[in-house]
């Protein structure tokens, strides 16, 4: 009998690790909202990798076009600790966002060095 107790608690136990795992499984990222929008203030920041899980850049900002158009993702790449960085500009439709788990944007095929060849992006400050 003392067997079978030990079986039922081993079972028990394994069940709740189980239910416990499909519950953060079924948990949407951060950035995701109930009827699955993506918050921009979320994915700002954000690391970006390639599809090798290569750090290739960060999420700066993401740039809405005022007459329509491709809305664009600004990312901060090369440099060492905040020193030599540069702005890039790509569309955001080559940016991949997980929507059923917690993970970094990726970019299939990315790379630091190509990304690190485009053109610097300058935010227009107008005026001043």
């Amino acid at each position: 009998m003392k067997s079978f107790g030990s079986i039922l608690a081993v079972s028990l136990l394994a069940l709740s690790v189980t239910g416990q795992a499909m519950a953060q499984a079924d948990t949407p990222p951060p950035y995701m909202t109930a009827d699955h929008y993506m918050r921009s203030s979320k994915l700002i920041g954000m690391t970006v990798v390639n599809d090798h899980n290569e750090k290739i850049g960060v999420l700066d900002d993401i740039n809405l076009p005022t007459a329509g158009g491709e809305v664009t993702a600004i990312l901060s790449v090369g440099g060492f600790l905040g020193i030599g960085e540069k702005l890039v500009k790509v569309p955001l439709s080559h940016v991949h966002f997980q929507t059923d788990k917690p993970a970094a944007p990726m970019m299939p095929d990315g790379s630091k060095a190509a990304l690190t060849a485009m053109p610097k992006y300058t935010y227009y400050m107008g005026g001043n």
